[in-house]
């Protein structure tokens, strides 16, 4: 998969997120989504890199 077709996708992903956003009623409710997201986004990462992985990626991230 190109970067093209991977950016493609990826949007395509996006989209049902990007319409619950739109769904929130206020600040209060973007950020609790925003924050439900990020517990499942830690999950995924733990599931799929396993601890030590997710843990390696976000020290990489913070190294940028």
């Amino acid at each position: 998969m190109d970067r093209s077709e991977m950016a493609e996708r990826m949007a395509e992903l996006m989209l049902p997120i990007e319409k619950q956003i739109l769904m929130c009623d206020d600040r209060q409710d973007l950020l609790m989504m925003a924050c439900a997201m990020l517990q499942h986004v830690n999950t995924i990462f733990a599931q799929e890199l396993g601890e030590a992985g997710r843990k390696q990626m976000f020290r990489d991230m913070l190294k940028d």
